[in-house]
């Protein structure tokens, strides 16, 4: 069989770049099923336009814009519904044309298209109905929110299947009963490839005491996660403050990107508490994976999200957020996670020390 993954973004390992690390995960799984892969996404400078990701999986990253070097939409490390420059707005019908004549041009070696985000299943309607492929479509969160509903609406419609690899949560469960689709239940993929050793920027921190408590915070920086989701990305940083002052000995490292102002936020707020020696951000990673198995607990997980995945099949413990999306769920406080208050720094101290003292429980 042959499966046309069609993608805004996708990562580029070799240069350091892991946006939608997750669609990869899921190439990976088509092609160790059998399949045969093509990852159809937009080229950005300095990116191969053709290269093999892995064993069967072919990544083809096509022009949108001429010369290539002024292509501004597809960037590393920012969506593009956040790029807001004239120049990448002005690319916006570029792409999308682009995008949909590439989809053309693929789609007659493929036997299924699996487009990433609704946008993407729109682009690729043509290729359906000129050439009779099969369309499945997995929206990931943004689109339901940015994309107008009555053209979600439309879309849903359209396809041939709809995946739902996102359990038992309330914006899933919305989704699931807004939208007139065939919904596929499959699982969220993820793709473990660590390696042996603890990376070298984690291990300069650590100085090579073993016995310091390592948390990791693994996530994009965005403003509706902390507000929606009531991620701990500044709490963390004023736990650590109280933690110092109680003499634990303990690291915090953070990965990620995304919103730039909320980056420099975080590292001013880190310089301003005197937390340089305590708290690392150690920016995006290609494989997050190699510092998860190195921590003692990870933070930024959202319901059965990648990153809450990645740290379970790991057998890392992790905290989440008491929010609705992660409760009433087979996530159990105590049991597979450590559940707390949203926007309590006293609870995150709590269960911290908590996690210090419990530490053999925890492995």
């Amino acid at each position: 069989m042959n499966i046309l993954v069609a993608t805004p973004s996708f990562p580029a390992l070799n240069m350091g770049v892991y946006d939608g690390r997750f669609i990869l995960s899921e190439a990976i799984a088509y092609a160790r099923s059998g399949a045969k892969v093509r990852v159809l996404t937009p080229h950005f400078p300095g990116a191969e336009v053709v290269e093999e990701a892995y064993n069967n999986v072919m990544v083809f990253r096509f022009p949108y814009f001429l010369p290539r070097s002024y292509q501004r939409l597809r960037t590393p490390g920012i969506p593009i519904y956040k790029r807001k420059t004239l120049a990448s707005a002005c690319q916006i019908p570029s792409l999308g044309l682009m995008f949909t004549l590439a989809i053309l041009k693929h789609a007659l070696w493929a036997d299924i298209i699996h487009a990433q985000w609704t946008i993407t299943a729109l682009l690729a309607l043509p290729a359906k109905w000129l050439y009779k492929r099969k369309l499945v479509v997995t929206a990931r969160g943004t689109d339901l929110r940015k994309v107008p509903k009555k053209l979600n609406q439309f879309i849903h419609y359209h396809v041939d299947a709809a995946v739902d690899c996102f359990g038992l949560q309330p914006l899933n469960e919305w989704y699931k009963h807004t939208f007139t689709a065939r919904f596929l239940n499959l699982p969220l993929v993820v793709h473990i490839d660590p390696c042996n050793e603890m990376p070298p920027d984690m291990k300069e921190r650590i100085r090579g005491n073993d016995e310091i408590f390592k948390i990791l915070y693994v996530g994009r920086f965005d403003e509706f996660k902390i507000e929606y989701n009531k991620l701990p990305i500044f709490d963390l940083v004023k736990a650590a403050s109280i933690l110092e002052a109680k003499g634990s000995n303990f690291h915090i490292f953070y990965i990620g990107g995304g919103t730039k102002t909320i980056e420099e936020k975080l590292c001013r707020f880190i310089t301003t508490l005197g937390l340089t020696d305590r708290v690392s951000p150690l920016g995006t990673k290609a494989n997050p994976t190699d510092y998860m198995q190195f921590a003692d607990i990870g933070v930024g997980g959202i319901a059965f999200n990648a990153v809450s995945q990645e740290f379970t099949v790991l057998g890392k413990p992790q905290i989440l957020m008491k929010v609705p999306d992660n409760v009433n769920t087979p996530w159990r406080d105590r049991k597979n996670v450590i559940f707390v208050k949203p926007n309590s720094v006293d609870d995150l101290v709590a269960k911290l020390l908590w996690c210090f003292k419990n530490r053999d429980r925890l492995r």
